[in-house]
């Protein structure tokens, strides 16, 4: 069985990741609420540097908070430093975007974003 975990992001998640990698997890996740913590990007970047084998990845990522082709660099950057370890998700942001006071993605926005990003 394969066991992934999921953090808020905040400036000890990639001390978090590396002790979970420690601990067997298959893949770390990391909350994408810019509103409210620092940059996932950032510190999937640095979780990567401190990391040999553990997946990791934005869970999920609000298509209306960043424009496609910032995540597509994100997730591009975090491949270049884990290679063979990121996955990504998307969603509509009901979560991440009422904490701003907007409203979820509509369905058709996600699938056009997700084709975007591709």
């Amino acid at each position: 069985m394969e066991i992934s975990c999921q953090f808020a992001t905040s400036l000890r998640s990639p001390e978090h990741i590396a002790a979970a990698e420690t601990l067997g997890y298959r893949r770390a996740w990391l909350f994408d609420t810019p509103a409210q913590s620092p940059d996932v990007w950032a510190m999937l970047a640095l979780a990567a540097g401190r990391t040999q084998r553990i997946g990791l990845g934005p869970d999920v990522l609000v298509p209306t908070l960043r424009h496609p082709m910032v995540n597509a660099s994100g997730a591009a950057m975090l491949a270049a430093l884990a290679p063979g370890r990121v996955a990504v998700a998307f969603g509509t942001g009901f979560n991440g975007t009422r904490a701003m006071g907007a409203p979820p993605a509509t369905w058709s926005y996600l699938t056009s974003y997700v084709a975007a990003s591709r």
